[in-house]
């Protein structure tokens, strides 16, 4: 079986949340709650906000999730994972749509892998961020003074003001 999830940018996410649809994860998008099926033979299409932009940080996550013959470039990326076959494609609106294709893929298991992949990308552009403050404190007037990692992973960092900035 295979399945095809829309990945909707968190702006269009927060939009349709406003409208009814419940928090992050899978938005099913047939009114009784099953996937829409555009055709005999053609794989349930299912909703999902994402965060997902930057193709680098995709293919780091997908490795942080155990994927392996990961192919990337900026428009297409493509892993095996768990056995079955991912396949992401932006669209011309700028929209990530992900195939995921298998034996045994379900609307649940895609919707878990994507769910997944989102979890790993968002802590690698919390890193990436955090990195990026790091390397520019200094020239933009500022100390860092502490950073510390919770258990959750949130990273809080103290800058301080220079007088002399």
């Amino acid at each position: 079986m295979s399945v095809t999830l829309v990945l909707l940018p968190l702006a269009l996410g927060a939009a349709a949340a406003a409208g009814g649809v419940g928090a992050l994860g899978a938005v099913i998008t047939a009114a009784n709650g099953r996937a829409v099926n555009s055709g005999s033979g053609s794989s349930p299409e299912v909703r999902v906000r994402t965060r997902m932009k930057d193709s680098t940080l995709l293919a780091d996550a997908l490795s942080g999730i155990g994927a392996t013959a990961v192919e990337v470039s900026q428009t297409r990326v493509t892993a095996e994972v768990n056995r079955a076959v991912l396949t992401m494609s932006l669209t011309d609106d700028g929209v990530w749509e992900a195939h995921v294709e298998g034996h045994s893929v379900t609307v649940a298991s895609a919707t878990e892998l994507v769910e997944r992949l989102d979890a790993e990308y968002a802590e690698r552009v919390q890193q990436a961020v955090a990195e990026k403050i790091r390397m520019r404190a200094d020239g933009a007037g500022f100390d860092l003074v502490s950073e510390t990692r919770e258990s959750d992973d949130t990273v809080t960092m103290v800058l301080n003001v220079r007088t002399d900035a």
